[in-house]
């Protein structure tokens, strides 16, 4: 049962998802005392702290790649791209913020949230790592967008998600402003 007086710090740039009932979900963001990871649900008019940590500059705790656990954290990060899939799951993809190993910069992971647990889904543990590019047009298992944050994205009817560009690490390793479009099937 949530305190009455518990509510999130403040923040920017914080990540954000809204249930299939309505609810108001929030993730990291940048506060006075750094990047965040703690999760948020805001229902009836009150605030439940879910999942993450108090304390800012926190190391994600990925796990085994593609299995849930109640361990499982995403690391402290602000500008990540969000978005809800129709099965009602939650996916954070990037942003600038913590890896594994306390690094700071952009990340390219994946992490999917479902049934009050994390997933770490795809992507590296590790800060500033390149993209890994396929064929154009075609779907391949090991083709991983670059780290990025500040990305433009949307998601299709058929519930697939499409991101375009931000600041990040292409192919080349160079950091700059991005104009590749990747497609993400669930």
């Amino acid at each position: 049962m949530p305190a009455p007086d518990t509510v999130p710090g403040a923040r920017y740039s914080a990540g954000g998802w809204t249930d299939l009932l309505g609810n108001l979900w929030l993730f990291g963001g940048f506060a006075t005392n750094g990047f965040l990871n703690d999760l948020w649900k805001y229902s009836n008019g009150q605030w439940t702290w879910v999942s993450g940590a108090i304390s800012a500059y926190q190391p994600g705790v990925y796990g085994t790649l593609g299995v849930s656990s109640a361990s499982n954290v995403p690391g402290s990060r602000q500008t990540a791209m969000t978005w809800t899939d129709p099965s009602g799951n939650f996916w954070l993809f990037g942003g600038n913020g913590i890896d594994s190993t306390n690094g700071m910069g952009l990340l390219s992971d994946l992490w999917k949230y479902s049934n009050g647990e994390w997933t770490w889904m795809s992507g590296t543990k590790l800060m500033n790592q390149n993209g890994v590019y396929g064929t154009q047009g075609t779907l391949g298992p090991g083709d991983i967008p670059g780290a990025r944050a500040q990305v433009c994205r949307w998601v299709d009817a058929n519930g697939n998600l499409w991101l375009f560009g931000g600041f990040g690490v292409p192919a080349s390793g160079t950091e700059g402003n991005m104009n590749d479009l990747w497609m993400y099937m669930p």
